[in-house]
């Protein structure tokens, strides 16, 4: 049994060509344009436009060099004075076989910066897992590993046959962002014993990030008669996650549902679980960088209309007679118009 998860794995993690497949493009979320243009040795032109003043300026916030020569950079107080170069590369971990979905890895090197004092800290470099169905890119999803019931098969010991999916965690980044992602401290899996009538159990399984070496140990939890066993651990991006404490393989404290999350979203193969909304949608076109340049332009050339005024001012009607009366009746008005008349 550990032979078996330690070379699913090395499979997921190792055994795959540098290349972008289906993520090249041009990718459009609520608050950012993120460009991915195929470079030489699995690299990528990279660049992230912030769509900042509530979707009203784009903000070329991180490019490579060669973008200022298609187009200089505007020059005014919402624009970065200098765009950060992050260099990235991407890793596809596999993409399904009707080439609609696929799960990468991106590295992102982020450059050094010089502080306040003149000290020069060191660039840091993150691994942030993505995954594309039908055109839409996932920070929060989870990967099938199919497994079959029965004592014989390994997988658990109620000697039913049944058949069950291990959906595993795959994705821990909260964004492709032009500053280091944060990454989560806790991250969930899914168990799912399907039964012979079509009925499925449904077990939430909780990872939390370890300290220990990764390894292709086996955990296990019971339900009843029933004994399901999964991978003790998860390798996620540079991450390692474990759901038991120290050397234990007993799993506690299980979740038991009869479904997956509400909202979750498979590829047509049922090889990936995307979780939430998306957080980037494909755009389309050739996804070059004139098409990201032009997009820039063309949003940054609207104009906001101005606020309705605070307090409207309102119709104002004046009564001339009535006011043409109460003069006669004023003092004052009455004596500048004898003298008016008679100077």
């Amino acid at each position: 049994m550990k032979r078996t998860f330690f070379l699913l794995a090395l499979a997921f993690m190792n055994a795959f060509a540098f290349s972008g497949g289906i993520l090249g493009g041009i990718w459009q979320g609520d608050d950012r344009l993120v460009m991915f243009e195929d470079g030489d040795g699995g690299s990528f032109d990279f660049a992230v436009v912030l769509r900042v003043f509530y979707g009203w300026y784009d903000d070329r916030a991180a490019e490579g060099a060669g973008f200022s020569e298609i187009r200089t950079r505007d020059t005014n107080d919402a624009e970065s004075a200098l765009p950060e170069d992050i260099s990235v590369s991407c890793r596809t971990v596999f993409e399904n076989p009707s080439k609609t979905a696929g799960v990468y890895e991106l590295t992102l090197s982020y450059p050094s910066v010089s502080g306040g004092s003149g000290k020069t800290f060191r660039g840091e470099s993150a691994v942030v897992p993505v995954a594309v169905i039908d055109g839409k890119l996932y920070l929060d999803f989870l990967v099938s590993t199919p497994v079959e019931g029965g004592s014989s098969g390994g997988v658990w010991t109620d000697g039913k046959g049944e058949r069950g999916e291990f959906w595993r965690c795959a994705s821990n980044a909260d964004g492709i962002t032009i500053s280091p992602p944060r990454f989560k401290k806790e991250v969930r899996s899914f168990f799912v014993n399907k039964r012979a009538d079509g009925s499925e159990d449904v077990y939430r399984l909780r990872y939390w990030k370890s300290g220990m070496e990764f390894s292709g140990d086996a955990a296990s939890f019971s339900d009843g008669e029933s004994v399901f066993s999964v991978g003790k651990f998860l390798r996620i991006g540079n991450d390692v996650y474990q759901c038991t404490t120290g050397r234990s393989t007993k799993i506690r404290n299980i979740e038991k549902t009869v479904s997956m999350p509400s909202g979750a979203v498979f590829d047509s193969d049922r090889t990936i679980c995307a979780l939430g909304v998306p957080y980037l949608v494909k755009v389309p076109g050739e996804g070059t960088r004139d098409e990201l340049l032009a997009a820039v332009d063309e949003n940054n050339a609207r104009r906001r209309p101005l606020p309705k005024p605070l307090f409207p001012p309102s119709k104002v009607n004046f009564r001339w007679k009535e006011i043409s009366e109460l003069e006669k009746y004023n003092p004052f008005t009455w004596n500048r118009r004898n003298i008016d008349l008679f100077q």
